[in-house]
């Protein structure tokens, strides 16, 4: 046994507290009177020092370890005697036999953990030369294990009590509201948070009582309905707007818990986390994505109708004065026809991009291959591009894979520097997620613009020269956001891209 381990073990016990004192008089004063000895000594040793605790003698409470008999003790597992410290070279020269009080006689007993760490020795002593009959020495043995109990349930009590001062420190600063309640729907617990919604002048009344003792039968019925359910189903969660006494009206998310002491009485504890402002967020929010949907309405119909009616204008008065338009003056018109197209089309990203995450669908198992060839066929590309898909299964909600898919192939082809590419798709499928690169033979991409590019509205050419709103990557970004994944990408100047899709899986609600 180390030292060390020996200190850890003291530490547990807080063996030198005040408290210790006289915990074990009792047992000294039982060991001299069953031994039949003078003196009787319980102390605990560590690396230096042997700390006496219980005495019926007038030893010091501090021995040098070097001068001490039970230092000798420890060293055994079981009962160590000498009959007579003269004789005995071990202590044949101790000042504590040489001197008052003149030790003649010494047995001690080993305080053996059940980690198998000695702590200490219950002795007897005397100042002539014994032995102690063998009745004498299990008594010795039988104060030791009563030593040894009371130690561990100390040991246990100290635990519990570290454990008490833990709960009420979590129970006290969270500001979740925590209580328990019997079956009479009496509060017997509850902690700051909830006791704080009380005027001052009703805190002292909270525990103990049922806090609805001045409503009315109809009243109680529906305050207790929550809690009636709790104890016959075990737990019960719900969200429920409640006055309380203070005036305040707070909407809480509440889960209580029936649960069972020993005595096999039902209880149940209730957590209430307060979301009165996350409802108000949630409201706001909703108000505010109704009025995007109104936007997006608007969007659609509204200015878009206008826009093909100017296009329909100009195309009229260009076919009307064909024959007196020349030069620059044509072009004009067919700039304004340009603009007016890329307006709708500008429009149509627009719709799509605040459609995103909406009417997802469920998920359902898709094959890689069959997905990227119709989103390819609807792109309306030129035939000289083609793609590489693997032909896997996967379960996703069709919907969002398919914009993902249809924006990179379109970036892919439409950002082209050649009349003819190639776009190549993979899936790898992790443990928890489904990887799909899209890898293209194009210009690549400056590393410092990779950022850039899943801005909304920002494009890496001008919009003369490559058609686009600006929104693909954008849209990705978001659609991905709704199923907690990402996207990267990898690319050098002349070298290519890959992007990169991570996807947490999802189950199949396919039956």
């Amino acid at each position: 046994m180390s030292n060390q381990s020996q200190e850890q073990q003291l530490k547990k016990y807080q063996l030198f507290d005040k408290d210790i004192e006289g915990m074990f008089d009792d047992i000294t004063a039982i060991a001299c009177e069953s031994c039949n000895t003078p003196f009787a000594m319980l102390s605990f040793i560590d690396t230096n020092t042997q700390w006496v605790v219980s005495q019926n003698g007038s030893f010091p409470s501090q021995i040098d370890r070097k001068k001490s008999f039970c230092a000798h003790t420890i060293e055994n597992n079981d009962l160590f005697e000498i009959p007579d410290t003269l004789l005995d070279k071990r202590t044949s020269e101790n000042e504590y036999v040489l001197q008052a009080p003149c030790i003649r006689f010494y047995t001690g007993m080993p305080i053996i953990n059940s980690d198998g760490i000695t702590l200490g020795s219950i002795c007897v002593l005397d100042i002539k030369p014994n032995v102690l009959s063998k009745y004498q020495k299990s008594i010795l043995r039988l104060l030791a294990k009563d030593i040894l109990s009371q130690l561990e349930l100390r040991k246990k009590n100290l635990e519990l009590s570290k454990l008490k001062e833990l709960h009420h420190l979590i129970t006290e600063n969270n500001p979740d509201l925590i209580f328990a309640k019997d079956s009479d729907f009496k509060i017997l617990h509850a902690n700051s948070a909830f006791i704080s919604l009380y005027p001052q002048e009703m805190r002292d009344k909270v525990i103990g009582y049922t806090t609805i003792e001045g409503y009315n039968e109809e009243e109680v019925e529906a305050f207790t309905a929550q809690d009636r359910l709790a104890f016959e189903l075990g737990q019960t969660q719900t969200t429920e707007k409640i006055k309380f006494p203070s005036g305040e009206t707070r909407t809480l998310y509440t889960t209580k818990t029936r649960f069972e002491d020993e005595a096999g009485e039902a209880y149940i504890l209730g957590v209430a986390r307060d979301v009165t402002e996350r409802e108000k967020l949630i409201d706001k929010l909703k108000k505010s994505n109704a009025d995007l949907d109104e936007f997006a309405y608007i969007a659609s119909h509204d200015l878009k109708s206008p826009l093909n009616a100017i296009k329909r204008l100009v195309s009229w008065i260009e076919e009307d004065s064909k024959e007196i338009l020349i030069g620059e003056s044509l072009e004009h018109f067919g700039m304004i026809k340009n603009r007016i197209d890329r307006m709708n089309s500008l429009l149509k990203d627009l719709l799509n991009y605040s459609r995103v995450g909406k009417n997802d669908g469920t998920p359902q198992k898709l094959n890689l291959k069959e997905t990227a060839l119709n989103c390819f066929e609807l792109l309306d590309l030129p035939k000289d591009f083609t793609i590489d898909v693997e032909d896997k299964e996967l379960t996703l909600p069709r919907l969002p894979l398919e914009l993902v898919l249809t924006n990179l192939m379109s970036n892919a082809i439409k950002h082209h520097d050649k009349p003819t590419g190639k776009v190549k798709i993979r899936l790898k499928e992790l443990k928890y997620d489904y990887k799909i690169t899209v890898e293209d033979d194009g210009p690549g991409i400056d590393p410092s613009l990779h950022k850039k590019i899943f801005q909304k509205f920002q494009t890496l050419k001008p919009r003369d020269e490559v058609e686009g709103s600006g929104l693909g990557l954008a849209m990705i970004e978001k659609a991905l956001m709704n199923y907690s994944g990402k996207i990267s990408i990898q690319s050098e100047i002349n070298k290519g891209a890959i992007f990169t899709v991570i996807w947490p899986k999802t189950k199949s609600t396919d039956k």
